[in-house]
């Protein structure tokens, strides 16, 4: 199936899709028809989180084949369409996504059974399913009496803040893994912030994250 002309006709037949483009993790993004509404440089940093969030789901979700990114004043929708590959677009919260995956199913010929679809908020929510390790770990340390609790919600705040939807799944694997290599505590939490730093690609941003964590520290 031709899916670049696929994406073309998608776009062209619903007003409020602003643009479009397909994605595989060996590939990144390509067939990009965002029409100049995102730049070169963003398309870079979206294929890396993107990377990040469909390795993260082969691990969490297995039988997720879609995404749902909300932003203030757009959404990224994106559907698997084969194995490792991913059609992706963008679109105003006015297009119910009821509408939008009915068009993309008959695009695409679609007629399997609908995946769970994973929704990535712009703001960090409390997890609602995970593993369930993970959750007994997270549980215990941000439990009212956990000295760890008002930290790692900063941490987890700040985060949010400089990468956006996919701070809910960095934070608790990041936790899960450095507790897991760790006894928890205030004395070890360095460690942590040094893992998680490594997830904010721009410079200048991983320098405000660890200045704001560390005024807090100071207050």
């Amino acid at each position: 199936m031709e899916y670049d002309s696929k994406l073309a006709d998608i776009i062209a037949s619903l007003p409020e899709v602003t643009g479009g483009f397909l994605y595989a993790p060996d590939r990144g993004i390509y067939s990009n028809q965002t029409g100049g509404v995102v730049q070169d440089e963003s398309l870079q940093q979206i294929s890396l989180k993107l990377t990040k969030i469909v390795s993260m789901m082969s691990v969490h979700f297995h039988d997720t084949g879609g995404i749902r990114v909300c932003f203030r004043d757009m959404i990224l929708f994106g559907t698997m369409i084969q194995e490792g590959h991913w059609l992706f677009l963008l679109h105003q919260p006015s297009l119910s996504p009821g509408m939008i995956k009915m068009t993309v199913q008959m695009a695409l010929n679609i007629h399997t059974e609908e995946s769970p679809e994973a929704d990535f908020s712009a703001e960090p929510q409390e997890a609602t399913e995970n593993l369930q390790t993970n959750d007994n770990i997270m549980a215990i340390l941000l439990s009212e009496e956990s000295e760890l609790r008002l930290p790692l919600e900063n941490i987890h705040s700040q985060l949010a803040h400089y990468i956006g939807p996919v701070a809910e799944l960095v934070f608790n694997d990041s936790v899960e893994i450095w507790a897991s290599n760790n006894t928890p505590s205030l004395e070890n939490l360095p460690e942590l912030i040094s893992m998680i730093q490594g997830e904010i690609d721009d410079e200048d941003d991983r320098n405000e994250f660890l200045n704001s964590l560390q005024s807090k520290k100071e207050e």
